[in-house]
């Protein structure tokens, strides 16, 4: 059925309106004035390439379909618009603006990665989605929508503009939703229910300090203030109290991450939280926690064992700066060849330019009269002198190609012998850590047993829920046996892991590390001899263009050509 297209509407924020109430009123009348009856529609190429607005191209032409990856603003207002679509080539597009259609869904906008205003304005949207990947937006307008939950933004940290207005908010509690977005300066949430509240403008005020704006109006610094001293200060607090500890463990988490990537530079990251892996909750069997062995033998593991990653870390990373001070040194040697070998051969080259460029000077021609035998002998001499100046460069790459291939050959043995002593220390690491393990579980079958058969010693029977649960597993044997050897195995396995992983390490850098180097040199010698070949070929064609007129000179008029030409 056709839809009656609504008049042009901007979202005031947008629009930069002044603080007029009646904006949102007239917005409103102007919807009410139906002119052309316009079918729904999908965003077709005749849309896209009508609605570019920028870059405007110079010759004042529109832009083609192939162009729209350079495109970086783009406007499809007011065309009925059903669905958001066939944006898929919009890679550098910054400004979108949707407004006045009749989209009801958010949805393919994830891959606009530089988009920093949106506008969607003045349609049916009724939850805000799909906007997880859109980092670098700026400004989202969703005014005049049918929106009633503010969420789905979480993807959009920079967020500095948002205009919820006209939409279908009705609950205090959605705006603290907002507080995470730290850079939010200008908010918009005129003709919600929301705003009928008494406490609205207070409970804005008090739980998103940072804003400037809201509604159109510029927010007074003193009722801020006011509203963060006197307005539901309990909560208040422990909201603030809340994120502080949020705040706190997400610092804690990239601390962590920075400790790991720091022991992954010296192949140690396999021994952080080594100890709480070995007895986590997955790990450790409930079984064994009701021994009392089982307290002290565990925290006599982890003393021994953090005595001995102290000394292996130690070790290592003494060893891993020895490696890179030989790996920075070795490439420091082989950047320094390279330019060596393009430094003269950009001499040889600029000297030979300078001769061909005093000999051609020298070529005296009258019109089109072939040279004079002097002067092809000049030619003759000059064309064996760019053969000689082949020759020499490309000796000179061969040469340099030879020279590195052996330097990478040679530290690559060096370099191999530093890994597999850093391999043999991770071995003794582990070996001595079975070793810890098999103390541990020789301790904990010992124990087990022990307290297993005091337990059936003893007559007396436990009534609280602990020592019911105690009491099920110290009276069955086999279970608790089976237990420790489960846990023993996790162990071992465990053990295995980590030196599997650490050798896969050290081996996989030292195989990447040459292979890098091998190619790298493969195709810096590919692209030297092009030049090489584009520099020679260039000179030829200047020399044969000296030589390339009509016939040999003759001092009795006959001629031919020299050159064959």
């Amino acid at each position: 059925r056709p839809i009656a297209m609504a008049a042009p509407m901007t979202d005031p924020v947008l629009a930069g309106a002044s603080s007029n109430t009646n904006v949102a009123k007239i917005a409103m009348q102007q919807q009410q004035k139906r002119t052309d009856v316009v079918e729904p529609q999908v965003i077709s190429e005749d849309l896209l390439i009508r609605g570019v607005e920028e870059p405007v191209r110079h010759d004042g032409e529109p832009w083609e379909a192939i162009d729209f990856p350079s495109v970086t603003s783009l406007r499809l207002s007011w065309k009925n618009i059903i669905e958001v679509s066939n944006l898929n080539n919009f890679d550098f597009l910054t400004t979108l603006r949707l407004d006045n259609n009749i989209i009801d869904k958010i949805a393919n906008l994830n891959h606009l990665k530089q988009l920093t205003w949106l506008d969607l304005s003045f349609n049916n949207i009724r939850e805000i989605e799909g906007l997880d990947q859109l980092h670098n937006l700026l400004d989202l307008s969703l005014y005049h929508n049918q929106i009633e939950e503010i969420k789905g933004l979480d993807g959009c940290p920079k967020l500095n503009i948002l205009s919820l207005g006209h939409n279908h908010i009705k609950d205090l509690k959605q705006i603290d939703y907002l507080r995470k977005f730290q850079s939010l300066r200008c908010v918009c949430l005129d003709g919600n229910k929301v705003c009928q509240n008494d406490s609205y403008n207070q409970h804005v005020l008090a739980y998103l300090p940072t804003l400037k704006y809201l509604d159109y109006m510029l927010i007074d610094r003193k009722a801020v203030l006011q509203a963060q001293e006197g307005y539901n200060l309990d909560e208040l607090t422990e909201v603030k109290e809340r994120e502080q500890v949020e705040a706190s463990k997400v610092k804690g988490q990239k601390d962590k991450l920075k400790i790991i990537e720091k022991l992954k530079g010296s192949f140690l990251d396999a021994t952080e939280d080594l100890f709480e892996e070995l007895f986590s909750k997955d790990t450790e069997p409930e079984a064994v926690t009701v021994l009392t062995c089982y307290a002290p033998l565990r925290e006599d593991f982890r003393d021994k064992l953090t005595e001995d990653i102290k000394a292996l870390r130690t070790w290592m990373e003494g060893k891993n700066e020895n490696r890179s001070k030989k790996v920075g040194g070795f490439e420091k040697s082989i950047s320094k060849a390279e330019g060596e070998s393009e430094s003269e051969a950009f001499q040889m080259v600029r000297d030979f330019r300078s001769h061909k460029k005093k000999i051609l000077s020298q070529i005296d021609r009258e019109d089109n009269a072939a040279l004079k035998p002097e002067m092809e002998a000049m030619i003759t001499q000059l064309v064996d002198q760019l053969g000689g100046l082949e020759n020499h460069l490309m000796a000179n790459e061969i040469q340099l190609q030879e020279s590195i291939f052996e330097a990478i050959s040679d530290f690559e043995a060096k370099i191999s012998e530093t890994i597999k002593q850093m391999s043999e220390k991770g071995g003794e690491f582990f070996r001595h850590l079975e070793d810890l393990e098999k103390v541990f579980y020789t301790g904990l079958l010992e124990g087990s047993n022990s307290e297993i058969e005091a337990f059936a010693q003893s007559q007396e029977i436990a009534t609280t829920d602990n020592d019911s649960n105690k009491a099920r597993f110290l009276g069955n044997k086999e279970e608790m046996i089976q237990a420790c050897q489960s846990f023993n195995e996790a162990h071992m396995t465990m053990i295995q892991t980590k030196q599997d992983y650490m050798e896969e390490q050290l081996k996989s850098w030292r195989n990447s590390f040459f292979e890098r180097h091998r190619e790298r040199q493969y195709h810096r010698n590919r692209q030297r001899v092009m030049d090489v070949k584009k520099v020679l070929d260039d000179c030829r064609a200047e020399i044969n263009a000296a030589s390339d007129v009509g016939d040999e000179y003759d001092e009795n008029d006959g001629g031919g050509d020299a050159y064959g030409h």
